[in-house]
């Protein structure tokens, strides 16, 4: 795979990025992604950098993920990214994680668009990459990832609140999508957190949340699936989706 565009990095996995029962977090496994992401997107002239002397960001829409076999505290894992052919208002974008002899340990995959900053308004994303079509990888590390998720109100619905603080911002000012991870793990009943495990997760960024912002997150259970929604002022319009399955 080496004729695609990608950057692949290796490291460590440290405590704070693992739960009390040693398991990864999600919230740890979207910061590898994203911390990927920014660098590669640098490194073919598309990054935060770049984009904001053009009055542009990326803007994550949605973000999948699928663990195959769970890394542990202290292994040395290997993350790859492969961009996808962007289409016309937004691009994909593929990681692989491994162990060091290239067992699969998750796979994931993003969309993104590009928003501009000073009208707010989408902008197209394919004239930003400059590379031919046999640059991209061509197969999809999640098959059904990126789905668009619907509010599931099957079976009890529990409701928890949350706001975002200073330490959950990112360099827009916004909530970091990693911290959203984090707010749907903590509106999970903790006895069956503590006796289940995270199989996937998905995700869909609907819209941005900022210092002191509040929202109440709506959760439901029903055959090994958890789905979470996160409504802030406006009750009618959620700012998150979420799904989880569990074995």
């Amino acid at each position: 795979m080496k004729g695609y565009l990608h950057h692949t990095k290796s490291l460590i996995t440290t405590v704070d990025e693992f739960d009390f029962n040693e398991r990864i977090k999600p919230s740890a496994v979207m910061e590898y992604f994203q911390d990927l992401a920014t660098v590669h997107a640098a490194e073919i002239g598309i990054g935060y950098e770049e984009m904001k002397a053009r009055d542009l960001c990326w803007v994550l829409n949605r973000l999948s993920a699928v663990i195959d076999c769970a890394p542990y505290l202290g292994q040395e894992i290997v993350i790859t990214t492969y961009p996808h052919k962007p289409g016309i208002a937004d691009a994909v974008r593929d990681y692989y994680i491994t162990d060091i002899n290239g067992k699969s340990l998750i796979r994931g995959t993003s969309r993104w668009c590009v928003l501009d900053t000073k009208s707010k308004r989408v902008r197209r994303c394919a004239p930003l990459f400059s590379y031919s079509d046999d640059m991209y990888r061509p197969d999809f590390a999640v098959s059904n990832g990126n789905p668009q998720l619907i509010t599931d109100n099957t079976g009890d619905v529990a409701v928890t609140a949350d706001r975002v603080r200073i330490t959950d911002l990112d360099r827009n000012g916004h909530m970091n999508n990693a911290r959203y991870a984090d707010i749907v793990v903590n509106a999970c009943d903790y006895a069956f957190y503590a006796t289940h495990t995270i199989k996937e997760f998905h995700f869909n960024f609907l819209s941005e949340m900022r210092i002191g912002d509040t929202c109440a997150i709506h959760h439901c259970f029903c055959e090994n699936k958890s789905a979470f929604a996160a409504f802030g002022k406006d009750e009618n319009e959620p700012i998150l989706r979420a799904e989880i399955r569990w074995q």
